[in-house]
């Protein structure tokens, strides 16, 4: 606890000074700063600037309408207009307004009007006045000595820019003379905001780096204890995997060399063990062996000696010939299986293309033909007319160290436990055995095969592998516990599951080559085997299954 509580001390610290001295420096610097252009701005001179501009703009504002109110009496003093507009003679009202309305560019709308505002005649420009861009003026003008005479109106527009212009600058002097006022207040109310912002970022990062460190000393904590729980022996720990950085990476590789180092323990266990069984075998094998044809001869030599008539007599004797053939053959049988369990050799690895190892296997291989250990079918079946073989081969290639004729033992073996499970479920109906070929991802290769058998228990499914456990009536156990010999010589895993057709499936994985489960098969089997391996080994067959 005190280390780790050191470490979230060190942390929280290490993310206090990042954030403080920066923020600091910067407060010192902004403040420097705010005095000097403080001092530089808040000055007569430019208040005195602001108010000229400010004045040169409502000069020019002023200019602007005063102009277009000079325009409109000019308009107004025209001599035609006026006499017009007092005979109420309209055509000669539209006369005057065309030629009056293109002289002035400003002008939107010229008319007059009556005493009582009606319409004598009016010019309008094209398009109308476009609010978000003009400002409009209406002027208005006698156009007679007499108070009920008619009136002329005009409506002009300017830019609307320049008079918001002087909005801003009428504004932007407000403003000045506000702040200029209140100068002190406002270098002091900085200085507030700074040391509050100090303040509040020395807590965030308080708050950060606790919130941080604990995390990481949290992460940490796992991995140590999980460290400890393996050098006690305890392979099956795991550390959570969260969040994105090292300590990630480091959590993730520490899982895989667990998972590693049990995949490397489960096998070298399982070999050991294979290892004792077929010391076993050989010598069962050797101890059954021998009293068979003395026992074989001694029965048929008593068989053949007897010359009496007593026929219950023959009759046993017959009987007892028939059993002990019968027993005799079966236990030759286990014989020879025995004899080749114990013989079978370690696999020799080489690089090579499983999905074209697989194509030659679908063209070459006759699955229940092939008997070189000297096993003989049960019963005469030919299990090829009782299932259909589906292959599924992907284009490839599929790189990986494999021996290939202890692979097609392995294929073999699985394919003939498919068919004859399939055999033992369908009476006289066809089953199907699906072979096919996964690149599960970078790093594994899956061959699955799968059948609509009975399929295998769960709680067998285990126990299925070791030695002598079979599920059949007419097997040793011993075809499974082979194939997981061969499969974890070459570095990969087979499990047995469950079939989507309700039967059986079988997956085995096998590494890539490159990858460090490849390497580890190479340099564990491989190598050692060399030196061990029989110079002469038998040419690729099976071993019939349990």
């Amino acid at each position: 606890m005190a280390s780790r509580s050191r470490t979230a001390r060190r942390l929280t610290l290490a993310v206090l000074l990042a954030a403080v001295i920066p923020l600091a420096g910067a407060i010192y610097v902004a403040r420097s700063m705010v005095g000097s252009v403080s001092s530089q701005l808040y000055n007569p001179r430019v208040g005195a600037e602001l108010e000229q501009s400010l004045e040169l703009y409502q000069e020019l504002a002023q200019s602007k309408k005063e102009g277009m109110r000079y325009e409109a009496t000019a308009i107004a003093a025209r001599e035609g207009l006026r006499a017009a507009a007092i005979l109420h003679h309209k055509p000669s009202l539209v006369q005057e307004l065309d030629e009056i309305f293109p002289a002035y560019n400003n002008l939107v709308v010229l008319g007059v009007t009556d005493s009582e505002g009606n319409v004598l005649a009016e010019k309008k420009r094209d398009k109308p006045v476009d609010e978000s861009t003009e400002l409009q003026l209406e002027v208005r003008r006698p156009l007679s000595d007499k108070d009920d005479g008619p009136v002329l109106f005009a409506v002009f527009v300017t830019p609307r820019a320049r008079f918001d212009q002087l909005d801003q600058a009428s504004e932007t002097v407000r403003l000045y003379r506000q702040i200029e006022a209140a100068r002190a207040q406002v270098e002091r109310t900085h200085l507030y905001v700074f040391a509050l912002l100090l303040a509040l970022t020395m807590l965030g990062a308080v708050a950060v780096g606790t919130l941080l460190a604990r995390g990481v000393t949290r992460r940490i904590d796992q991995l140590a204890k999980a460290t400890q729980a393996v050098g006690k022996g305890d392979l099956h720990v795991r550390v959570p995997v969260s969040g994105n950085d090292e300590i990630t990476n480091l959590a993730e590789a520490f899982n895989t060399m667990l998972q590693e180092v049990e995949r490397s323990r489960a096998r070298i266990e399982f070999l050991q063990r294979m290892g004792t069984w077929q010391e076993i075998a050989r010598r069962l094998a050797h101890e059954i062996k021998n009293p068979l044809t003395p026992i074989q001869l001694a029965v048929e030599e008593a068989h053949v000696r007897y010359q009496g008539e007593d026929e219950r007599y023959r009759q046993l004797l017959e009987t007892t010939l028939k059993v002990v053939q019968e027993e005799v053959a079966t236990l030759r049988r286990l014989v020879t299986e025995f004899s080749a369990f114990a013989r079978l050799p370690r696999a020799e690895l080489s690089e090579a293309d499983a999905c074209e190892f697989l194509r030659e296997q679908q063209r070459q291989m006759e699955l229940f033909h092939d008997d070189e250990s000297g096993l003989q079918t049960l019963d005469g079946d030919q299990l090829e007319s009782v299932v259909d073989v589906v292959w599924e081969v992907p284009p490839g290639p599929l790189r990986v160290h494999m021996d290939k004729q202890m692979l097609h033992r392995v294929l073999v073996n699985l394919v003939r436990n498919a068919a004859q499970a399939v055999r033992d479920e369908h009476s006289g109906r066809k089953g199907r055995v699906r072979v096919a070929l996964i690149a599960q991802d970078e790093q594994w290769v899956h061959l699955e095969v799968d059948d609509d058998g009975p399929g295998i228990r769960e709680e067998m499914r285990e126990s299925v592998f070791d030695p002598y456990i079979t599920t059949k009536h007419d097997g040793t156990g011993l075809g499974l516990s082979i194939v997981k010999k061969i499969v974890m010589e070459h570095g990969g895993t087979i499990d047995a599951g469950s079939s989507p057709w309700g039967g059986a499936r079988m997956t085995i994985r096998l590494p890539r080559s490159g990858t460090a489960a490849s390497t580890a098969a190479l340099e564990q089997f491989v190598g050692p085997s060399s030196s061990r391996r029989p110079s002469g080994r038998p040419a690729g067959g099976t071993v019939s299954d349990a």
